[in-house]
């Protein structure tokens, strides 16, 4: 199938061709006739898969079907939800694209930009088709009477597991209350487990919705390689880092770490060794956000040091590795990490470095991936101590085959 056997806009095919897409992925192939013939609609697909074009196609054919069936009004007729300033961002970049040789009009509501000014980029465009917000943002513009959401006709759920780790329920409850009685909803996310987002989509979408899930949720990708090194204690993890982060096989890399705190301990260590890096947070102005992120793009800072919140939803081809330095406590937090790396299926590598307060968090990744990472070492810089009892060891990942990452590694020095 490619995306001219679609019944598409010849304006959309033309768009998607100036963007060099020409197949679907598995994910789109599957959900975008189904959104396409007007039916609810739950999804799950890995990081990295094409999920936001999956629901943004179908979206935007929706808006240039009925574009001359609505009465002028300031409402839009699409809602695009995120859980985060960044994912909202780069959705809204993906719109714009579909958008850009048609006469339709989009808007980003996000959190951290001063409400006086958002105001006035609502004041200045009257007319919009599509908004793509973050729910705690356009509910406060919405009860400000900024904003007029009645007549939204699809209203999309973009990471729904990351909305309920966030705590949006209630706001997209509220939400869903205030837009058009009869309405689609497409709900996305990277997993569909658990009795909470069951209960979070049941309540939003129609009986008869589709359900389609492209892969486990558990399997990690085959073209990132993992590995584990074990740290004895604080000095050795941090003698480890170092070693990793001179690595010549470094493109890009993201340094997550799990609070604000930690990123301004490891971005000066980082800067130490004479590496180009920028760090983010939930703290950091919208504005700075947008110069960091613009400057890893174009390749001016070498690595990021980050929370997984101020990462959700980052999609830079260049990210060759990822590095964590304390393991999330979520397990399928660890997939999302992963999923920054090997994006458009180029190669990606994941290392974690593991001391005793994290052996916990690695047992309960790999009982949740089934399957044991690969422990690796930096030479001159092994282990001591024995690794504790839990998790299962491995030489070999059955995800990603050979593991190129032990090679990587040895390269790597002091």
């Amino acid at each position: 199938m490619s995306f001219i056997d679609l019944p598409l806009d010849l304006d959309l095919i033309e768009n998607l061709t100036a963007m060099e897409l020409a197949t679907p992925t598995p994910i789109q192939a599957q959900a975008i006739p189904v959104a396409m013939d007007g039916q609810d609609l739950l999804a799950s697909a890995p990081t990295g898969t094409g999920k936001t074009l999956a629901f943004a196609l179908p979206a935007v054919q929706h808006l240039l079907d009925t574009q001359n069936t609505h009465h002028l009004s300031d409402s839009p007729q699409l809602l695009i939800l995120s859980p985060t300033r960044e994912l909202a961002q780069q959705t809204q970049r993906i719109v714009q694209q579909l958008m850009a040789t048609t006469s339709l009009t989009n808007l980003l509501i996000v959190g951290g930009i001063p409400l006086g000014q958002q105001h006035a980029a609502i004041t200045e465009q009257q007319q919009r088709n599509c908004l793509v917000a973050t729910p705690g943002r356009l509910l406060e513009l919405v009860e400000r009477n900024w904003l007029d959401i009645s007549q939204v006709a699809v209203l999309v759920i973009d990471e729904a597991d990351r909305m309920l780790d966030l705590g949006f329920i209630d706001p997209i409850n509220k939400i869903a209350k205030l837009v058009q009685r009869e309405h689609q909803t497409l709900m996305f996310s990277a997993t569909l487990e658990g009795k909470k987002i069951q209960a979070f989509a049941g309540n939003l979408l129609r009986d008869e919705a589709t359900t389609i899930a492209i892969e486990s949720p558990r399997q990690l990708a085959n073209n990132i390689d993992h590995g584990v090194f074990q740290a004895d204690n604080d000095e050795h993890k941090q003698q480890l880092i170092e070693a990793l982060l001179a690595s010549a096989d470094i493109d890009q890399a993201i340094i997550f770490v799990n609070s604000r705190n930690q990123v301004e301990k490891w971005l000066g260590i980082a800067r130490n060794l004479g590496i180009r890096c920028t760090g983010l947070h939930g703290d950091v102005k919208q504005s700075a956000r947008n110069q960091q992120l613009k400057d890893l793009r174009r390749g001016w800072n070498k690595m990021i040091v980050a929370t997984d919140v101020a990462c959700r939803g980052l999609d830079i081809s260049s990210l060759s590795h990822v590095i964590n330095v304390y393991l999330p406590s979520k397990a399928d937090t660890y997939v999302h990490r992963a999923g920054r790396s090997g994006r458009d299926n180029d190669t990606g590598t994941v290392w974690s470095v593991v001391d005793a307060m994290d052996w916990p968090n690695l047992g309960r990744i790999e009982r949740y991936l089934q399957q044991a990472l690969p422990r690796l070492q930096v030479p001159g810089l092994e282990p001591k101590k024995a690794e504790p009892k839990g998790p299962a060891k491995s030489k070999k990942s059955k995800a990603g085959g050979k593991n190129k990452a032990s090679k990587k590694a040895k390269k790597a020095k002091r």
